[in-house]
């Protein structure tokens, strides 16, 4: 086994990472920590890097924050080696500080939603199991028939699974198999996040639509991955639709029968549909499903505080939709939060987001009351969300060449090798010096595992 460090830090947490690569090549790993100064594709460009220099046939990635089990190895590989056609196999996000805040708890509900019931139904409908950017093996054959990972597009991730079922490879998602992360604790770091992959998918959807229909595939597949790809523009339509109903909350327009019935029937599925999906995905697949009450109560409030990511996620797939170019920005996780450079930044924080909030419930208590309760969720969350960053950017925020400095002040009192920076195997002592070969040491996949696609 080779264990790369892919690590473009330039905040001072490079330290760390040399001093957890230099404590395990001291036990006998064999580990390197890649650094590049130019960060040229981003994510993908590291992980490109690391392939350069590595002909391992299967890759698993990690995103730093994730802590697999000691067998995570082992039942991953039995699954890619049990079906030569599968490129990657996909294991589900579980959440290390879900009861860490109101935010916490909301993102965790929308990402229970995604991998209890989107991945898993994708998994036994046969459609592509979109890779997660962690938590997942590859394998290297599917990697190079795909074109490499690519930067041209924010979700590297979705970007090579969706080449690689174009080339003809297939993709499992082990509901079974959890990996605990952290969830982004501030919420101008979720609301970076959420831009990031809202851009990326709008990104891929121009990049890819083309290509999937004109892929031997079924009409509903390709319907259903258009739908995927396309998912994030409701952001944008949502907005689009809110300014197109101020004139009729005003009253200067009468609206029709068959406009209110239209906007009755969208408005109910708009609401309705995912909230079932929130509340199923805290239900299913879980060792300890929550309480009904409870799981409805976080339903509703990670939609509102997803309503309230209206305007920045719809200029996010209003860029994407216009080519315009962004960095790939990192996701703080924990206490760390990006710098904010600048008085004029502070203050700004969180108020597009609290302006649009105030105007919206002035206008509509002022105009039209009964319009209040569908307009609920937005006003709500646009309030939430603004108040949330003008707060997470109201604390200090440390400076790079500190956070060096106590990063490096940390390291240092722990000892030879902090167990906080990487979590060795169980066993002490170095690897051993004969190993078996590898695929002796892969679990067998379990019966009726394997994805059910449209090959068999």
């Amino acid at each position: 086994m080779v264990i790369q460090v892919l690590d473009d830090s330039t905040d001072g947490s490079l330290a760390m990472s040399r001093h957890a690569v230099a404590g395990l090549r001291l036990r006998g790993w064999r580990v390197s920590l890649h650094h590049r100064v130019h960060r040229s594709g981003f994510k993908a460009g590291a992980l490109a890097t690391g392939l350069r220099v590595c002909q391992a046939p299967f890759v698993a990635v990690f995103d730093a924050d994730f802590r697999p089990s000691s067998d995570f190895l082992r039942r991953t590989l039995g699954v890619l080696l049990a079906d030569p056609g599968l490129g990657h196999v996909q294991a589900r996000w579980l959440h290390a500080n879900r009861s860490a805040s109101v935010l916490t708890r909301a993102q965790a509900r929308l990402l229970d939603g995604h991998f209890g019931i989107e991945q898993a139904v994708r998994h036994r409908l046969g459609l592509p199991v979109p890779f997660n950017g962690t938590c997942g093996v590859w394998r290297r054959a599917a990697i190079d028939a795909a074109g490499g990972w690519s930067g041209d597009t924010l979700t590297e991730d979705l970007d090579l699974s969706l080449r690689a079922r174009l080339a003809g490879w297939d993709s499992a998602y082990l509901e079974d198999l959890g990996v605990p992360g952290e969830l982004p604790a501030s919420a101008r770091a979720w609301r970076a996040q959420q831009f990031r992959w809202t851009k990326g998918f709008v990104q891929c959807l121009v990049k890819l639509a083309p290509r999937v229909w004109a892929a031997p595939m079924a009409v509903g597949h390709k319907a259903f991955i258009s739908l995927q790809l396309a998912q994030p523009l409701s952001f944008l339509v949502g907005t689009l639709c809110l300014a197109a109903a101020l004139p009729f909350i005003a009253g200067a327009v009468a609206p029709s029968p068959v406009l209110m019935g239209v906007a009755l029937v969208t408005t109910s599925v708009g609401l309705l549909g995912p909230l079932a999906l929130l509340v199923a995905g805290g239900r299913f697949g879980q060792a300890q499903p929550a309480p009904l009450p409870v799981l409805a109560r976080e339903a509703v409030l990670a939609l509102m505080l997803s309503s309230g990511l209206l305007l920045s996620n719809a200029r996010a797939a209003l860029e994407a939709l216009l080519g315009i170019p962004s960095a790939f920005v990192r996701t703080p996780k924990s206490a760390a939060r990006p710098v904010r450079s600048g008085w004029a930044a502070r203050v700004l924080s969180g108020l597009p987001e609290l302006v649009a909030g105030v105007g919206l419930l002035v206008f509509v208590l002022t105009r039209q009351p009964l319009a209040l309760p569908p307009l609920g969720l937005a006003i709500g969350g646009l309030l939430c969300v603004g108040l949330l960053l003008r707060r997470s950017d109201g604390a200090g925020v440390p400076a790079p060449a500190q956070a060096a400095a106590d990063a490096t002040t940390a390291l240092d009192t722990v000892g030879a090798f902090p167990a906080e920076v990487v979590s060795l195997p169980a066993q002490a002592g170095a690897p051993p010096q004969e190993p078996k070969p590898w695929a002796a040491h892969a679990d067998p996949a379990p019966a009726g595992l394997l994805r059910r696609d449209s090959r068999r």
